[in-house]
């Protein structure tokens, strides 16, 4: 219709009516982009704000996550402050076996930090991290990010250093079977392990790295509350701190 017109207002040399009817169509052309740009922000918008609530929620559950690990951390550091006591002086006291045992049984289980990425890495590679406009949190989450590779370099250079006492673990501990067939029973040989004064310094040094290790958590377990403070600024939802994965 509008090139018809436009076609005879040429014809009839009806410049003013062709102007008229080109400023119509640019326009028409220039809201239809307005109304585009108008509604993909909008879909953004509304993207940016599940993407915050579902990284909220998933910071809410790791901070659950690693207040449970330092507990079981704290237990495990009491039971090899024995070991340690226990290795120095070469004789147990009594109620002293079992945590002296458990603590050597723990020595070579030196686990990750218990913090998911599932949410974080799922919209990142979705790219709706990438249409958050707030540069600060943009930064908050990339330094997090920082935070936990560097401590996965850690885990990954602890666990090597661990690797390196097994042998001398192995000189005087062994497992024997229990009723439950998928737990075994470290037993220590106390006395060799006394006679010995680098079976005692392995010993300690294997308890300062778990010491070091679980430092390093509740370092995370802050910075991870921190975060979740942070991204309750942006949604408007308060950090559930007691959240539990």
């Amino acid at each position: 219709m509008i090139l018809a017109r436009i076609s005879r207002a040429i014809r009839e040399q009806n410049w003013l009516a062709v102007a008229i009817e080109f400023v119509i169509v640019v326009a028409g052309v220039m809201l239809a982009f307005q109304f585009t740009a108008w509604n993909e922000q909008s879909q953004n918008a509304v993207r940016v704000e599940q993407a915050l609530a579902r990284l909220q929620l998933e910071t809410e559950e790791n901070i659950g996550a690693l207040r449970q690990r330092i507990d079981a951390n704290a237990r495990r550091g009491a039971d090899q402050q024995v070991m340690i006591a226990v290795a120095m002086r070469g004789h147990l006291e009594d109620g002293e076996a079992e945590a002296f045992e458990r603590g050597v049984a723990q020595l070579m289980y030196f686990s990750r930090h218990p913090v998911r990425r599932s949410i974080y890495q799922a919209l990142e590679q979705s790219g709706d991290l990438a249409l958050i406009a707030d540069r600060d949190l943009v930064i908050a989450l990339n330094r997090y990010q920082a935070s936990l590779a560097w401590i996965d370099n850690q885990h990954a250079s602890f666990r090597r250093g661990l690797t390196t006492f097994t042998d001398t673990l192995a000189e005087f501990s062994f497992h024997e079977p229990t009723d439950d067939p998928t737990i075994t029973r470290v037993r220590v040989d106390l006395e060799r392990l006394a006679a010995e004064p680098r079976r005692t310094s392995a010993l300690v040094q294997m308890a300062r790295m778990h010491a070091i290790f679980g430092y390093y958590v509740i370092q995370l377990e802050a910075e991870t509350v921190e975060l979740c403070h942070r991204l309750a600024d942006a949604t408007g939802r308060p950090c559930a701190e007691e959240r539990t994965p």
